[in-house]
């Protein structure tokens, strides 16, 4: 999304109008015209963000390399260009969500502290700091800003099945840094019949053990056009009421593997269910068991960028990937060596960093 960002002037600001929300303009200044004459120019650029939620929430929590002026607020202004979500436009931040407003950015001044982002190439990724909560942040696409945040000449590694490469300080054992997080082996694929599948749903279920996630994938000529196997594979979750005690019903919900079909009620259609002969018939059924196999202990801070084999270059974090590891990396951990074997300990920080 490119957008650019206004903020009121204090100095300018003499009907006391900064961080008042719209409908308080006419009170305030004999009008409910935005007037473009006390605001600056403090942003311009383009961001990783899809929706103006989005926007709020990076100029709060994770500003832009180089950002200097104040967090996003109520009475600040959003232009928006060219983005399919939002026609161009001009958005006053209100209390609660954004307004369409007239504006007009040539009566505006540049800030003191403006921030154009236009010549750099900025990229999402997940920052894993040592006793910290990861969290998403955005860098510039250069050397020198991922050695900056390594403390360090860099190293990729990239131990998981997705194009993904965790970028970490090369010599951080050495130097003394603190450890930070146990990488895994990727979880085991462990095919079964549904029948098994579905026992050892309800056996998680009835001994109130956590939610177990499963897949069934389906033939091709259970469809009439040809789907892809993520499209014909649909993950279903223990927590249905097929698979529990006394729910005093039965429906099973699930959604295909690549997002196109999501939430469908998946007991009428599959013939091992209530879909009959003419049903969707299983090609197999698969779970995914976590491995504790211990590959590696990253210590110092590292990030996590999307790294696709055909690029060069390091690119920002797709959503799904970026909440999979998100989790993935959730909890900061506290490495020992028990019974002469090294372990890893996962605890909650005693102040979690605000998210909105």
């Amino acid at each position: 999304m490119n957008i650019r960002i206004y903020q009121v002037n204090m100095k300018r600001d003499t009907n006391n109008v900064a961080f008042m929300r719209y409908e308080l303009l006419e009170k305030l200044q004999g009008s409910q015209s935005v007037d473009s004459k006390i605001y600056d120019k403090v942003f311009d650029g383009e961001v990783d963000c899809q929706t103006l939620e989005d926007v709020y929430q990076m100029f709060n929590l994770n500003h832009p390399e180089g950002y200097k002026d104040r967090s996003l607020s109520v009475s600040d202004v959003v232009e928006v260009m060219e983005d399919p979500m939002h026609p161009h436009c001009f958005y006053f931040c209100d209390s609660v969500g954004f307004k369409p407003i007239d504006f007009e950015p040539k009566d505006c001044q540049l800030g003191r502290t403006f921030t154009d982002t236009e010549k750099k190439n900025m990229i999402s990724v997940l920052l894993v700091e040592p006793n910290k909560y990861p969290k998403m942040i955005e860098i510039e696409d250069s050397l020198e800003a991922m050695q900056k945040i390594v403390s360090g000449d860099i190293e990729e590694y990239m131990p998981f099945e997705d194009e993904v490469a965790i970028i970490c300080n090369d010599e951080s054992k050495m130097n003394g840094m603190l450890p930070n997080r146990a990488v895994y082996a990727e979880p085991e694929t462990v095919e079964m019949s549904y029948q098994e599948m579905t026992k050892r749903f309800r056996e998680a279920e009835n001994n109130r053990k956590e939610h177990l996630t499963g897949y069934v994938v389906f033939t091709e000529d259970s469809f009439d056009k040809p789907y892809s196997e993520e499209s014909r594979t649909y993950v279903i979750s223990s927590n249905n009421k097929a698979f529990q005690s006394g729910m005093g019903g039965y429906s099973i919900y699930a959604s295909c593997l690549d997002g196109t079909d999501p939430c469908l009620r998946l007991d009428g259609y599959m013939s091992a269910e209530h879909g009959g002969e003419n049903g969707w018939k299983i090609e197999k059924c698969y779970m995914k068991e976590n491995s504790r196999e211990m590959l590696d202990i990253i210590f110092g801070q590292f990030f996590i960028a999307y790294a696709p084999i055909e690029s060069e270059n390091f690119q920002s974090l797709p959503k799904n990937l970026a909440e999979k590891y998100k989790e993935k990396f959730k909890y900061p951990e506290r490495i020992a060596k028990v019974n002469g074997e090294i372990v890893a300990v996962p605890f909650k920080p005693k102040t979690k960093e605000a998210e909105r």
